[in-house]
């Protein structure tokens, strides 16, 4: 194609693939956090509420810690989860309860 005779298009062309290389990232977040949520409302609040994560002893000052409170349960409940979905339930309370920042939030 000759960018110079339709530049318009080359330009849109641009566009649009900056525009999706910008979305796609945010979709597999998003992702991301509705498998933990799922796995989370599955195997988790079956034990307990959501009343745990309001607590003032919250043991998630990090996400480091909500990881290895995600990790110990899961091997305590022996789910045998891999780790994308330690990272997918870690990931959703990190947002979503602890409100701390996170490596793919």
């Amino acid at each position: 194609m000759d960018c110079r005779r339709t530049h318009g298009w080359c330009l849109a062309g641009r566009i649009a693939l900056a525009t999706s290389l910008t979305i796609l990232p945010l979709a597999g977040i998003a992702a991301e956090a509705d498998r933990g949520r799922m796995l989370h409302d599955t195997h988790c609040i079956s034990c307990h509420g959501t009343q745990f994560y309001k607590r003032d002893s919250k043991l998630g000052t990090n996400y480091e810690e909500v990881r290895r409170q995600v990790l110990r349960w899961e091997t305590n409940a022996s789910l045998k989860w891999g780790n994308s979905d330690i990272d997918a339930v870690a990931t959703y309370l990190a947002r979503t309860f602890y409100k701390v920042p996170c490596p793919t939030c």
